[in-house]
């Protein structure tokens, strides 16, 4: 998705800013300050702010302005104070580095007249940014809210289909299209337990099934829950259960325990 349309306005003063944002959805900054404690020579002071056109389809509830603070990335309100300026992480790339420092150079070297032609390489840095943030919106939002129902339903049901061999977490965080770190967090945040514990849970919980409805031997029961390693299988299984796999067929054969 495209974020940004076109040039609405350039190198506008910070004080024009509030008033640019009731006209523009997205403010891009490209700003160097000293904050008045050291004379800055003309190569070391820039300031250079655009009103950006958002496109068609992208309409944030509220202003956008983002851009470049001292080398940082982040953003900041629509009075443009530097003390208010918020660093993120997120705007913090390589290739957002690499563009603004393009854009500072040329535009420093080059009279308003000569600058028409860095419209496109502004535009992509504008783009770049916001879709850097949106990306991070979206996502807060998704860990705020936790996984859905529907995500839990094909979490497990990728599972119990995939229970005979190990199942990666990175497996799970593609069957919900999330990266893997934030889907660690959010699955911790939804389900109170990690990826790993979770699938080793149903491992266990469908070797119970297997010791007491097949005569199939405790190392095909750990084969056929993806543990090839019977010691470590029977290790995992008396952990979770207190009792080893094989104490456990004959105690519920019995009737001394349940299967719940």
């Amino acid at each position: 998705m495209r974020y940004i349309n076109q040039i609405s306005a350039s190198h506008l003063e910070r004080q024009q800013v509030k008033e640019a944002g009731q006209k523009s959805n997205i403010i891009l900054f490209l700003i160097r300050d000293n904050g008045g404690i050291l004379e800055a020579s003309s190569e070391d002071r820039y300031e250079f702010i655009y009103s950006l056109k958002p496109s068609p389809d992208f309409n944030p509830s509220t202003p956008l302005i983002i851009g470049m603070y001292n080398g940082s990335f982040g953003t900041m309100d629509k009075n443009m104070q530097t003390d208010g300026f918020v660093k993120k992480s997120i705007l913090e790339t390589p290739l957002s580095n690499q563009l603004a420092l393009y854009l500072v150079q040329e535009l420093l070297i080059n009279t308003a007249e000569e600058q028409f032609h860095l419209e496109n390489m502004i535009i992509t840095l504008g783009d770049y940014l916001v879709k850097r943030e949106q990306m991070q919106s979206e996502l807060n939002c998704t860990l705020k809210m936790g996984l859905t129902p529907f995500q839990i339903h094909k979490i497990h049901r990728y599972v119990r289909k995939h229970i005979d061999r190990p199942v990666l977490t990175s497996e799970l965080a593609k069957v919900v299209e999330l990266s893997i770190h934030y889907f660690i967090r959010v699955f911790k945040r939804t389900m109170g337990e990690t990826p790993h514990q979770f699938v080793m849970r149903l491992k266990l919980e469908e070797a119970k099934k297997l010791l007491i409805s097949t005569d199939e031997s405790v190392i095909q029961v750990g084969l056929g829950v993806g543990c090839e390693n019977p010691s470590h299988f029977s290790q995992l299984f008396k952990s979770n259960f207190g009792i080893p796999p094989l104490k456990f067929r004959k105690t519920f054969q019995n009737g001394m325990i349940s299967l719940n």
